[in-house]
């Protein structure tokens, strides 16, 4: 049915009828406007209460370092030389803490090839180190890493084990791409290359299970090698010996030097 519309006088047009309810009051302007005070208050505080006790929220933010979190293991560098390489930089504040120049000198270690330093808050710093791998030793004083580079550590004693490869200066990878070789022709025949060595003038000369030396010359060096490996492979005799050194220099033989035996300088073809 549809509504009518009723007037009334002085007050317009009435447009249908209210709807269940009675109407709420509108909040007053008053509470948005109090909010707005507050926060306004609230930021003309802080900067004051900031000045106030600078010293104290600096103490907070800005603790000192005391913790080292290692994130990795290490075998080749000693506690005892991290603790020292890390003193002089524990205790310093938080956002104070050198990190570039912590990591420089823990890279500076003869035994690190990579290290990672970061702050953790609010008193730590997380250590990680990637120490070199020592492939071979390189003359008396300095090793070989996976690398091909040369580094010098202390405590040589240690790696005793490891081949001991040297040259002239800067043919260490022409040294160890050649022991590589030479190690992989022997190894079948139950041979160890355990030192290998690169004269001057270009001649190789190794040692065998830390037994007996060999001289190899320069010329056809793995062609000479082959010859001695297949006669040492097939001769009991020969293998079973107590042998001191061999000569390949040698167009179609060796000789070898029996340390038991009055047949020294014995010519093999």
């Amino acid at each position: 049915m549809r509504e009518k519309v009723r007037t009334k006088p002085g007050n317009g047009v009435l447009r249908g009828r209210r709807l269940g309810g009675s109407r709420q009051p509108l909040k007053p302007a008053r509470a948005g406007m109090s909010a707005v005070l507050g926060l306004i208050l609230i930021f003309a505080v802080l900067p004051l209460f900031g000045i106030l006790h600078k010293d104290r929220i600096a103490q907070f933010v800005n603790r000192p370092i005391t913790k080292v979190r290692m994130e990795s293991d290490w075998h080749r560098v000693l506690e005892a030389e991290m603790r020292k390489l890390l003193a002089d930089s524990m205790g310093t504040g938080f956002f104070s803490f050198d990190v570039s120049g912590v990591q420089q000198k823990l890279e500076a270690h003869p035994w690190v090839a990579r290290a990672s330093v970061k702050r953790v808050w609010p008193d730590s710093i997380s250590l990680r180190l990637e120490e070199e791998i020592a492939i071979a030793l390189w003359g008396e004083t300095a090793v070989l890493n996976s690398r091909g580079e040369i580094f010098t550590p202390s405590g040589l004693e240690r790696l005793n084990t490891l081949p001991r490869l040297s040259g002239v200066a800067g043919s260490q990878g022409e040294v160890m791409q050649k022991y590589q070789k030479i190690n992989e022709l022997l190894f079948p025949s139950g041979l160890r290359l355990t030192a290998l060595r690169q004269s001057e003038r270009g001649s190789w000369s190794l040692t065998i299970n830390r037994q007996f030396e060999v001289t190899v010359g320069r010329e056809r060096v793995m062609e000479r090698l082959q010859r001695f490996v297949a006669l040492y492979s097939t001769d009991a005799a020969f293998k079973n010996a107590t042998i001191e050194s061999i000569d390949l220099r040698y167009d179609n033989g060796l000789a070898v030097n029996f340390g038991d035996s009055d047949s020294s300088e014995l010519a093999v073809r």
